[in-house]
């Protein structure tokens, strides 16, 4: 049986970047290359030195969601399933610690 699994989650990554913009662009770049239908928000975004320079390191925190589909016996399965596809997708990346939310 197919089931769509609904997934949300979420985390912290630190990033160089040129400013601001370009660190959440960073970000949504990166997660949409491992799940190309996800739903990115970044919620938080600060400089983690406070000294001015042409790259900068920055803290970003961001929400992930999106469905899933999977091929399963049970409710339980299709879940297990989609949490271990996303996270082999996100394996290797620096978002592969994403803390998906239960169900």
């Amino acid at each position: 049986m197919r089931y769509d699994v609904v997934v949300k989650g979420g985390g912290r990554v630190e990033l160089a970047a040129y400013g601001l913009a370009d660190a959440e662009h960073q970000v949504e770049k990166e997660i949409l290359a491992a799940w190309p239908e996800a739903r990115i928000s970044v919620t938080d975004v600060s400089r983690v030195d406070p000294e001015q320079r042409i790259v900068e390191e920055f803290a970003i925190r961001y929400r992930v969601s999106g469905s899933v589909t999977v091929s399963a016996e049970s409710d339980t399965e299709a879940r297990r399933l989609a949490l271990r596809g996303l996270r082999d997708r996100f394996e290797g990346t620096r978002f592969a610690r994403i803390v998906w939310d239960p169900a």
